[in-house]
């Protein structure tokens, strides 16, 4: 029973994270960089990811944990099998993801508030309230946060390669 909700929270989870990440990527930010697609309507984009990041942080590795204290026990098998590497392989690859979204939202919030600090930035993300009147363009943040969301929406596309072989494509 437990380890069936940790799959089905694991699995919904990062579906809702790989799809919200590969559509700011490919949805928002070129609307927003060609100027079709307004300031306030791609910093709320970017933060909704942002705030899916986040709570996918917690989900994902405490579920992910369970998962392999479950089925990786002992942990040798984690880098003994073609199947634990693609579990340390997804680890990575939701690291490198999580902080790629992080710099990138970081980035605009920057271009509004060159000032805000590391904690500042966690606690409240890119609220568009914190857009203010005037500042940067849609483009200009768009410029900012693109090769970070791209690369985020690459490994997305990997990530999900990855978890199509751990379902059913990788021996044990």
């Amino acid at each position: 029973m437990f380890l069936t909700t940790a799959f089905v929270l694991h699995v919904v989870s990062g579906a809702l994270w790989t799809g919200a990440t590969l559509y700011v990527a490919y949805a928002t930010l070129p609307r927003a960089a060609d100027g079709t697609l307004g300031r306030a309507a791609f910093v709320d984009a970017a933060h909704r990811l942002l705030v899916i990041t986040r709570w996918t942080g917690v989900v994902l590795p405490v579920t992910g944990a369970y998962m392999i204290w479950t089925l990786y026990t002992p942990l040798d098998l984690l880098t003994a099998s073609p199947r634990g590497w693609a579990v340390l392989a997804m680890l990575s690859l939701w690291g490198a993801m999580n902080g790629l979204v992080e710099l990138g939202v970081l980035r605009m919030r920057r271009e509004v508030d060159p000032d805000i600090g590391w904690g500042a930035y966690m606690a409240e993300g890119f609220p568009v309230d914190a857009l203010g009147g005037d500042g940067p363009t849609a483009a200009r943040l768009a410029a900012r946060s693109r090769p970070y969301l791209l690369a985020s929406a690459g490994l997305a596309a990997l990530l999900l390669v990855d978890a199509a072989l751990l379902a059913g494509g990788v021996p044990a």
